[in-house]
């Protein structure tokens, strides 16, 4: 028998050999990813909109390179594209297409060497050792080596950057964190095998992402975030910060499809920026936009009957909930707390808020997770909607009288205006503050409640931990479980399957009885683009614009 720190282990036998580079096949990965959390990738290929899972929407038809779209970002602003910065989903789906990863997931649900060509895994999972490209380029011209992997997995770290939390694992930096072999050789050390490793060093990783070195320090970071210099397949030529970024090709790109073809096919993509749903839908309406990363929920019906719009959608990998703020009254208690959770009828909330396209259950993983998913009935029912059970625990508080001013900004108004008709109903003094997206999450940290989600979580470690370990950076209620600690750190060290999903189940189990924050449903991922437009493959979270291309 091997020991468990020679070989990483599940149901299905998943070994250190197994997770060798250049490629994992799709059944390694598939293991892979499912003790990383990413079983609900392949498994959920095919589920609703008229286009959806890993398949083109082309059929057999053959890419043609040349021509640019534009598309539209649902988003109120992409002013700042540096990748170890960047918090907001819908800002790093653009930014993957700038910069790189050692490895990446691709529409095939493979992983594969991305800047790096191989790897190993050794000491079960604590050391991973890259061996990187030689024929790559920044869009500056400079060449790529292991020192520009190194300083930007320093910089995340060394400057405590929003996404360095994730590398939080590694070693000190002075004691091998990262360490340079060669040109291309690289090394990254964890205090202890850390499962998601994998993942955060891939380009959908957000955390270690590749920058240049030189245009950083004599550009400066203001400058840098409008003009991130990657070694990706667009680079940023023209950036009107609020408005629209244009994108070209860069002619540099090491990435080939399957055929040897050099990637992107496009060669050029104009990104705008629009913030407002009935704005986007009616541009992709009337062709003013090509594609849009994000179809609003309340128009997918309507663009579904569209014969000159194909729609992608399928599971995603997130959760949506009421965060309430623990230090702040009336959700000071964990008897109040569960009240107002009770008084959330989230059946209601899918419907009116997410127009049917989510799935109701309040609780921690969505469907798509679904190594770790139970169903309804296995799972604690105490957020389930019972309006006289909340009120009974309303009443025990003593808050039935309580005035509670809910912080939204554009994107969660609808939501909350919900929630604020659900909760007046119950006799609650309620009211909604709405502020703009860019003082939103300034204000966050000081407010009685807020809506949050996680996005784009491969493994559940990504939006779990930072939102319910006490020193979490997401962690908005100010959740404070020993226990719940306790077993996030440990989930992250665990390399069989079989404990992790008993650690993962536990750590939702108690959430859901403490209640820090009130869950409401698990959203669908929702894209669009007009018929001229082929070549998009869904994957949660990713928009690869590289495998776009257009027939006009």
């Amino acid at each position: 028998m091997k020991n468990r720190s020679d070989t990483v282990t599940d149901s299905e036998g998943v070994s250190l050999e197994d997770l060798q580079g250049p490629t994992i096949n799709r059944r390694t990965t598939v293991k892979l990813l499912s003790v990383a959390g990413v079983a609900g990738l392949a498994g959920c290929a095919g589920a609703g909109g008229s286009n959806s899972g890993d398949a083109s929407t082309t059929g057999d038809e053959t890419p043609e390179s040349g021509g640019s779209i534009t598309a539209g970002w649902y988003a109120s602003g992409l002013d700042d594209l540096d990748p170890h910065y960047v918090t907001s989903g819908e800002r790093f789906q653009l930014i993957a297409n700038i910069t790189s990863g050692l490895t990446m997931v691709t529409p095939e649900m493979e992983m594969q060497g991305d800047l790096a060509t191989d790897w190993t895994v050794e000491n079960g999972g604590a050391r991973i050792v890259y061996k990187l490209r030689k024929d790559v380029s920044f869009h500056n011209g400079e060449e790529f080596t292991a020192d520009d992997v190194a300083f930007s997995v320093r910089r995340s770290v060394s400057q405590e950057a929003p996404n360095s939390d994730l590398l939080s694992p590694l070693k000190p930096l002075d004691e091998g964190g990262v360490s340079v072999i060669d040109d291309y050789t690289i090394a990254v050390e964890f205090e202890q095998p850390y499962i998601p490793g994998l993942i955060y060093f891939s380009r959908e990783g957000r955390a270690a992402n590749v920058i240049n070195q030189t245009a950083l320090e004599e550009n400066g970071r203001e400058e840098f975030k409008r003009f991130p210099v990657g070694t990706g397949p667009f680079e940023v030529v023209s950036h009107d910060v609020g408005e629209k970024i244009e994108l070209e090709a860069f002619d540099d790109y090491y990435g080939t499809d399957e055929n040897g073809t050099q990637l992107p096919y496009l060669d050029g993509v104009t990104i705008r920026a629009v913030p407002e749903a009935g704005t986007i839908v009616n541009a992709l309406r009337s062709s003013d936009l090509d594609f849009i990363n994000e179809v609003p929920l309340e128009n997918a019906p309507q663009l579904k009957q569209n014969s000159e719009i194909v729609t992608h959608q399928r599971p995603d990998l997130n959760y949506y909930n009421l965060s309430m703020n623990s230090d702040v009254e009336p959700f000071t208690t964990k008897t109040a707390r569960l009240g107002f959770a009770k008084l959330i009828d989230s059946e209601r909330m899918v419907e009116e808020g997410f127009f049917g396209n989510a799935n109701p259950e309040p609780t921690l993983y969505s469907p798509a997770h679904e190594w770790i998913y139970r169903d309804w009935e296995d799972k604690p029912q105490d957020q389930a909607y019972d309006p006289e059970e909340g009120q009974r625990l309303l009443e025990e508080a003593g808050v039935t009288d309580a005035s509670v001013t809910l912080l939204a900004d554009s994107r969660t108004t609808r939501l909350m205006e919900i929630i604020q008709r659900q909760l007046s109903n119950a006799g609650l003094d309620v009211n909604i503050e709405q502020v703009s997206t860019s003082v939103y999450w300034d204000r966050v940290p000081d407010a009685d409640a807020v809506i949050t989600w996680s996005s784009g979580d491969y493994d559940p470690d990504t939006g779990i931990y930072r939102s319910f370990h006490s020193e979490g950076i997401f962690n908005d209620a100010g959740y404070d479980n020993g226990r719940v600690d306790e077993l996030l750190e440990a989930q992250r060290e665990t390399t069989d399957r079989d404990e992790r999903r008993e650690q993962l189940q536990e750590i939702e189990d108690r959430v859901i009885k403490d209640a820090p924050t009130a869950f409401f449903g698990h959203r669908e991922d929702v894209v669009g683009h007009r018929s001229h437009v082929s070549g998009f493959v869904h994957v949660p979270f990713q928009r690869r614009l590289e495998y776009l291309w257009t027939s006009e």
